[in-house]
């Protein structure tokens, strides 16, 4: 049997990315923590200069860890149009008075609200510090 553990995410700023997904998503820190005994994750992502520092989120079932490498990173794309890049996308109450907040924050590039012909709902993208794109939905009733 198979099932979800967690979604990786390798991050620039631990600090930033963190905040992002704890104030913009709603996340919660499960733990922070550096890989110190580190031959296992050097062997497992085949990687044997790996210096990572990690945090694990949660959100209901979801989990989400991000790491940060202090050595052995390899810089990468993100976004739709990337090969491999990631995008998210998370459920709100209400995506007016969620978009109207992170617009006047300023912090985080902050897209248009769209209905989603055919699907219904209406979303909205907002970027984390790294620019991965990062979908805030709120679905018709």
């Amino acid at each position: 049997m198979t099932k979800p553990n967690h979604i990786g995410l390798t991050v620039t700023d631990l600090d930033a990315s963190t905040a992002f997904y704890c104030d913009v998503v709603g996340m919660e820190l499960e733990r922070r923590y550096p890989i110190t005994d580190d031959a296992w994750f050097k062997t497992l992502t085949e990687n044997p200069a790996a210096v990572v520092e990690a945090v694990m989120l949660h959100l209901g079932a979801i989990r989400l860890q991000l790491v940060h490498y202090h050595r052995g990173g390899e810089p990468g794309g993100t976004g739709h149009a990337a090969v491999g890049g990631l995008q998210l996308c998370f459920e709100v109450d209400d995506v007016d008075a969620v978009h109207t907040a992170l617009s006047a924050d300023g912090r985080y590039h902050v897209g248009p609200i769209v209905r989603r012909e055919p699907y219904g709902g209406r979303s909205f993208y907002v970027h984390d510090p790294d620019g991965v794109p990062v979908e805030l939905e709120q679905r018709d009733a």
